[in-house]
């Protein structure tokens, strides 16, 4: 926590801002976690759907074009001035912070989607709680995070089962962002979720597309082999 009160995470994000849309064509985006997560997403046309961790709006700006009503929020400030610039009007864009109580009423949205975002969040419980609270009957989620398994082995912790901090780092205009993020094992990926009433449908562990290869050919067969991400569609029961 800064002086100021923000996060780390936050700190970090308000720094790569200005370059971060740029991330959305590197090939661990665009031909792997953006594809596998959208496609786990069900026809939002006429819905009204949250956008939690927006980032840039990326994942808002593809809901608006299938027809879903979308409130799309994040806790970088900045991130959400660029968010705001990217949808303009169309969508209502806001600043929250996910490890604290929505300023949403119960049963105030179809669906949430959540594109790599949760994995900087410690809680996962209470962020799931605050979903189902704000979720309609039936609504769905969709997360995508990072995969437990990528994390261990990047970071060849001592201890697999504790959640805790680490850090990667990042660049922005030249200089390094260190940006903190939570490892968890993959029993705290699935169990915060299952306790706060969702039930599963789908869980992937996406493989990068062929167009992954011509992009970046030294790090595709590991990515073949070796998963990246999580991406999960649960409903709320």
């Amino acid at each position: 926590m800064t002086s100021d009160g923000r996060t780390d995470a936050e700190t970090a994000y308000d720094r790569l801002a200005e370059t971060y849309r740029t991330r959305e064509t590197d090939p661990y985006c665009a031909d792997l976690e953006f594809p596998a997560t959208t496609e786990l997403i069900p026809s939002v046309g006429g819905k009204r759907v949250l956008d939690a961790g927006c980032g840039h709006g990326r994942y808002a700006e593809w809901l608006l074009d299938g027809g879903a009503d979308v409130v799309a929020v994040d806790a970088s400030e900045e991130m959400v001035a660029r968010a705001r610039e990217r949808v303009g009007d169309r969508a209502e864009v806001r600043r929250a912070d996910l490890s604290r109580s929505l300023d949403f009423a119960a049963d105030s949205f179809d669906g949430i989607v959540s594109g790599l975002a949760l994995h900087y969040l410690e809680d996962w419980r209470t962020v799931f709680g605050e979903f189902a609270r704000v979720l309609r009957p039936a609504g769905f989620l969709v997360v995508s995070v990072h995969h437990p398994l990528d994390d261990y082995l990047a970071f060849e912790p001592e201890n697999y089962f504790e959640t805790a901090e680490e850090r990667m780092q990042w660049s922005a205009d030249g200089e390094a962002v260190e940006v903190p993020f939570y490892r968890r094992p993959f029993a705290e990926t699935l169990n915060p979720l299952l306790e706060n009433g969702f039930a599963l449908e789908e869980v992937v562990e996406p493989r990068p597309r062929p167009t992954f290869e011509e992009k970046k050919p030294e790090s595709y067969e590991k990515r073949l082999r070796q998963p990246t991400f999580l991406c999960v569609r649960a409903s709320l029961r």
